[in-house]
């Protein structure tokens, strides 16, 4: 009777080493490693302001081949009832489009509905934001650009005097020419040097 016993426990021992082992969990896909871009490769990057404000064009000019993908996005401040609201806008520019090494997209700063013709409802109070852009390299490799940026109108220039005055950044700029008209006008770090770049809805 023990024989019997201790055959059919060494049985069921060599039957559970025997069973289906369970596979090794698969190892994660390593994050992208960031890098800083070097200047021969970066893109001419501007954001200039619509006559009225209310949209802002991102510009990419001299798009290298060493990118494969840019994500973009731009954040902001408006005013909703006396409250401060975060809003924004995001998207992708894909090898396709950057193969001819040029993109530019629009950022209203509002919604739109075009169900049964278009209306639009403008975002009020803004006053600058953040411009983010990540470029997928084609090395397996990430780099990022990432700068605050001012939005002010001609009439603020006017009240500081003709120029336009960003406090947070310590930076002046004096147009050439005085102030004129209505327009608007927008200041943000420069990729390419990592000075400032002022563009504007009219002549500068």
């Amino acid at each position: 009777m023990k024989k019997y016993l201790i055959l059919v426990v060494l049985s069921l021992f060599l039957l559970s080493g025997c069973g289906k082992k369970t596979a090794p969990a698969p190892s994660p896909t390593p994050a992208p490693k960031l890098v800083e871009m070097e200047v021969q490769f970066r893109p001419e990057i501007t954001l200039s302001p619509r006559a009225d404000g209310h949209e802002l064009y991102l510009k990419i000019n001299k798009i290298s081949d060493t990118i494969s993908k840019i994500e973009y996005e731009i954040t902001y401040l408006a005013t909703d009832d006396n409250l401060e609201i975060e809003k924004g806008a995001s998207g992708i520019i894909e090898a396709e489009e950057l193969s001819t090494g040029k993109s530019e997209r629009k950022i209203l700063l509002g919604t739109e509905s075009c169900t049964n013709g278009c209306k639009y409802k403008y975002d009020t109070g803004v006053r600058g934001g953040k411009l983010s852009l990540v470029f997928s390299l084609k090395n397996g490799q990430m780099s990022m650009f990432e700068s605050p940026f001012i939005l002010q109108s001609t009439a603020d220039l006017k009240k500081a005097g003709g120029s336009l005055v960003w406090t947070e950044e310590n930076y002046t700029y004096t147009p050439k020419n005085k102030p004129s008209g209505t327009h608007f006008y927008i200041a943000h770090k420069n990729y390419l040097d990592g000075g400032y770049l002022v563009t504007s809805s009219g002549a500068l």
